[in-house]
């Protein structure tokens, strides 16, 4: 008769096996997406928390810069804000911000700075830019 058990017995073994191994699995792809949730979530506060112009938006503030490299969102009652985000032009080509630069900011008429970011060669976001009065 403990023939007839051990077979039993290694039956109820391999599901239970099967499923810890899926278990495993899940926990693994649970935690990696998880770590890339943190990543994404990661880079993109340091991108609030340094200020970066790619998140600029109308009615934000800049410092006063003579690079792109350089400027940064500031707070519009520092001391550094220097200009106001009047405008934003999304998906202009580098080459046409080259050609067109004084004129893509014409529906914004108190302008007096623009500035491109984008991947050399290829398309970026322009932002218009008034100074502010102090």
């Amino acid at each position: 008769m403990s023939e007839q058990v051990t077979p039993a017995v290694q039956e109820t073994a391999e599901p239970a096996k099967a499923k810890s191994a899926a278990a495993g699995v899940g926990k693994k792809i649970l935690g990696y997406g998880v770590g890339l949730a943190v990543v994404a979530g990661g880079g993109l506060a340091w991108q609030y928390l340094s200020g970066d112009l790619a998140i600029a938006k109308v009615g934000d503030c800049v410092n006063n810069f003579t690079v792109v490299d350089d400027a940064k969102v500031v707070d519009c009652a520092s001391a550094d804000a220097a200009n106001k985000v009047v405008g934003v032009i999304d998906g202009v080509s580098e080459s046409d911000f080259d050609a067109k630069q004084q004129t893509l900011c014409e529906a914004y008429p108190t302008w007096e700075q623009i500035v491109w970011i984008g991947k050399k060669g290829g398309n970026g976001d322009s932002w218009c830019l008034e100074p502010i009065k102090k």
